[in-house]
């Protein structure tokens, strides 16, 4: 699974993506998201220490890329990497036309994608929510060029903790910018979305909601595979079954190929491993189901 993660400068991508790996590396309900590298492991909870003391990571002036995985009770359920592009790229406004394309190719690319706008400068600055729906023309032209690929979509409103969203004056600020976005995501039949609030500083609040509700479409697009698979193989193994007499049996022994008898055999194989790992994701996915029940989607 491929995560992309893009905000304009200063939305706090960085900052959020340490603070989630931090919470989700203790474990949260069974869960929990490992880098398989030391160095981007300790890299990531070195920034979230740093975070919680006020001391804050330096904005991405290039493309990252983290390889993770994620175990639900000690048992890898999902291998995912994770794309954090700079700011610039995001907005286009960059002296690099290559980090434009890059993000774009990773955009058509991708399994999930999180977005991300500075709460406390859409409140304060109109030009916020002009930036916020250039990002958004961005991701919307390349979902259109993606066809009808199941995306889901993750808007992150950050630094709520700086902003008062008990006044409807400023809670319409942060939801107006949005509107296009959520309206546009809502008309699709395979684009599934959720907008999240979140606070990154030395008190994050929320930051596990947008990683782990992408996760959990990651590990349902392996289940919807699986299935295939299974019934793929299932279907391999009777048609093999069908073919299978002694003359095809003596043909293939005297051409030194496989019989039919044999090929069956295989599949049937590849069937019962494919039902085994569907089986395997039954807990994880109910897990998955507990941990976000309370989240709305669009």
């Amino acid at each position: 699974m491929k995560i992309v993660m893009l905000g304009n400068s200063g939305a706090g991508k960085t900052t959020y993506l340490a603070l989630m790996y931090a919470e989700m590396n203790q474990g949260v309900s069974g869960f929990r998201v490992q880098a398989t590298s030391s160095e981007q492991h300790q890299l990531l909870l070195r920034d979230a220490k740093g975070i919680r003391t006020g001391v804050y990571p330096a904005a991405t002036h290039r493309r990252a890329s983290y390889d993770l995985a994620l175990s639900y009770n000690g048992t890898e359920v999902l291998p995912f990497s994770w794309r954090d592009h700079r700011g610039g790229a995001a907005s286009g406004r960059t002296s690099d036309a290559g980090d434009v394309a890059e993000l774009h190719r990773d955009l058509l690319d991708s399994d999930a994608i999180i977005m991300f706008a500075d709460g406390a400068e859409l409140v304060s600055s109109p030009r916020a929510a002009k930036a916020f729906g250039r990002l958004s023309g961005h991701v919307l032209r390349a979902l259109h060029a993606r066809g009808q690929v199941p995306t889901p979509v993750v808007i992150v409103v950050t630094k709520c903790d700086l902003i008062n969203l008990g006044d409807q004056k400023v809670l319409e600020a942060v939801r107006a910018p949005l509107r296009e976005l959520i309206t546009a995501i809502r008309a699709s039949q395979h684009i599934h979305g959720t907008a999240q609030l979140v606070s990154c500083g030395p008190s994050p609040a929320n930051v596990i909601t947008p990683a782990v509700w992408s996760l959990r479409w990651g590990v349902l697009g392996m289940r919807a595979r699986l299935a295939v698979s299974l019934q793929q193989s299932i279907a391999a193994a009777q048609a093999a079954a069908k073919r299978d007499t002694l003359v095809s049996r003596f043909v293939a022994a005297w051409r030194g190929k496989q019989t039919w008898r044999q090929r069956a055999v295989l599949h049937r194989l590849q069937a019962q491993r494919a039902y085994e790992d569907l089986e395997a994701l039954i807990p994880p996915v109910q897990g998955l189901d507990k941990l976000l029940a309370d989240v709305t989607s669009f």
